[in-house]
């Protein structure tokens, strides 16, 4: 039963992260503050989500290997 809980905790971080993020992006253009939050929205999701490491680190090696 635990693994089964992890599966739901996993798939609901999965599925709710981007529309949380972009949510919280626009929250922040109504409410009018400050451009460097957003920026702050814009730099957690590429630290936080790891498929954007990956896709650069591929780039990187792409681009050293011309």
């Amino acid at each position: 039963m635990k693994k089964l809980g992890q599966v739901f905790w996993r798939m609901g971080i999965a599925y709710l992260f981007y529309p949380v993020m972009i949510g919280l992006f626009i929250w922040i253009e109504i409410k009018d503050f400050h451009w460097i939050f957003g920026a702050m929205v814009i730099a957690a999701i590429l630290i936080i989500d790891p498929i954007w490491a990956a896709m650069g680190k591929n780039a990187v090696r792409m681009w050293k290997n011309r």
